[in-house]
């Protein structure tokens, strides 16, 4: 699928999403309408965080000066007219090396849409289901292998388009804590195209998982409604590649799993930024073209993105 065609598909994709999700306001109660205002709140605060990691990932095969991800999304339809939420969101990652000139070789850039449904009443067990379109790429054009056979890390073309489907749930109890979790699918489809060499040495079916435990403190504002914030976050996420792999059986976790456990902490001067460390390992280095490294590493910085929970009722 080219660039063309996923902007032709991903307009008619929020086009009909929209059309979907029109609902007469008038018979909207102010309770569905403020479940909907708060499922749209944990749609944004589920997400990723962005962050700068001085250093970046220290086990990694390459030293770096400075790593980071910017994580943007832009919400077309997100109000509390409807269960139904469509997102924008771009994912920018760049990894500065050590070497002479501290080059950003093959930036990662993913463009996608994200949509949202919420399938609970409830705002304190809440249940929903998300589905992803992502194009994946580097930027660069040049030969996918070195004139030795091995992958071109420098200027080597990569991209690949995938589906994803996640099952969401989690509690907000807000003056105390809140978990979230999710099981999902990743899938580059076959329909998609997708870089040379990357068959049978990519991930191209991954099954994702992830746990999230949150504290919280609450605030009173001026008006009647309080505003809670996240103040520490403990996350492990997994993923595990079940596709054919050339050399590598299924049941081979170094060469098919990435993890990571993070612990992220905002502190009470900070409105929505903190600090974080994280462990992890990847099987598969989900940094484009390096996919065939494999390492443990650490990981510290600042990361930006908590969101704070209005507890008001929308009318």
């Amino acid at each position: 699928m080219n660039v063309r065609s996923c902007i032709v598909w991903l307009g008619t994709l929020l086009w009909a999403s929209a059309a979907f999700a029109q609902t007469d306001s008038t018979t909207l109660s102010d309770s569905t309408r403020f479940r909907n205002h708060r499922y749209n709140e944990f749609f944004r605060g589920n997400r990723d965080f962005s962050y700068i990691s001085p250093s970046g990932e220290l086990g990694a095969p390459s030293k770096y000066v400075i790593n980071g991800e910017l994580i943007a999304s832009y919400f077309l339809l997100a109000n509390a007219k409807s269960r139904l939420s469509v997102a924008v969101t771009q994912r920018f990652m760049a990894r500065t090396r050590t070497d002479r000139s501290s080059p950003i070789r093959t930036p990662s850039f993913r463009l996608g849409t994200q949509i949202f449904y919420r399938l609970s009443n409830s705002v304190t067990q809440y249940r929903y289901v998300e589905g992803q379109f992502f194009h994946h790429s580097n930027g660069q054009d040049g030969p996918t292998y070195r004139p030795n056979g091995t992958f071109n890390t420098e200027t080597g073309d990569f991209s690949t388009d995938y589906l994803q489907a996640t099952y969401n749930w989690g509690t907000h109890l807000s003056q105390r804590y809140g978990t979230y979790y999710n099981l999902g699918y990743r899938w580059h489809a076959p329909i998609f195209n997708h870089s040379e060499g990357l068959e049978g040495n990519y991930g191209f079916g991954r099954l994702l998982g992830q746990a999230t435990y949150r504290l919280f403190a609450r605030t009173q504002t001026a008006s009647t409604s309080s505003i809670t914030t996240e103040r520490l976050r403990l996350t492990l996420q997994a993923s595990y590649a079940v596709n054919q792999l050339t050399n590598w059986p299924l049941n081979i976790a170094r060469r098919r799993l990435n993890t990571e456990l993070s612990l992220w902490y905002v502190p009470p001067f900070s409105h929505d930024a903190g600090i974080f460390a994280t462990a992890g390992y990847y099987g598969e280095d989900p940094y484009n073209i390096y996919f065939n490294d494999r390492y443990a590493f650490v990981r510290f910085g600042i990361a930006a993105g908590f969101t704070r929970y209005n507890d008001e009722r929308i009318k």
